[in-house]
């Protein structure tokens, strides 16, 4: 079972990109859970949502305190919660940061400056939907097709020029993630 943990603040997105990285993983064939936590957090609060992958049903239930990949949509988090928490050797720590970031943690750590990406594709600050084309490239667990289809099943009451400059956007992290 493969193991996300996403990192934001309240109306960041953080669980609106756990239900795309599960629509995706489950367009795939995958097993799927994803929630969110939180609670009487306002807007800009820290929040934390969670997501399952694997092959078979999944019978874990609660936080996930292990994770495989930790994403991280707003750097100044990493003053405020141990984002690297049960990470080790084998995990990614992924952070939209414009800086490369040094964190300790035995996990590897990235940089993608998702909000510029945004900024430049969608015209918005929307980094939740655009971070998840780093996770893609950057673990492999779900592919570029299956996440343009979740963005496009997710957003779908939006106006169509709004879905594509996400995906577009989402596009442009994968090819910048490394």
């Amino acid at each position: 079972m493969y193991k996300i943990r996403i990192h934001g603040r309240g109306g960041q997105g953080a669980k609106k990109a756990a239900k795309m990285i599960g629509m995706a993983a489950f367009k795939m064939g995958k097993q799927v859970q994803d929630f969110a936590l939180y609670g009487a957090e306002r807007r800009g609060a820290p929040v934390m949502s969670f997501v399952r992958i694997g092959d078979s049903p999944i019978l874990e239930r609660g936080y996930v305190d292990d994770p495989d990949a930790v994403l991280v949509l707003d750097r100044t988090l990493l003053d405020l919660v141990n984002v690297a928490d049960g990470l080790d050797a084998k995990g990614v720590l992924i952070v939209n940061s414009e800086h490369e970031i040094t964190i300790d943690t035995p996990a590897t750590v990235k940089h993608v400056d998702a909000t510029s990406i945004a900024l430049e594709t969608i015209g918005k600050p929307i980094f939740n939907t655009t971070m998840l084309g780093a996770l893609a490239k950057l673990t492999d667990i779900i592919s570029i097709d299956a996440l343009d289809w979740a963005i496009e099943e997710e957003l779908s009451h939006y106006p169509k020029e709004l879905v594509r400059a996400n995906k577009d956007a989402v596009r442009k992290c994968y090819e910048v993630a490394k």
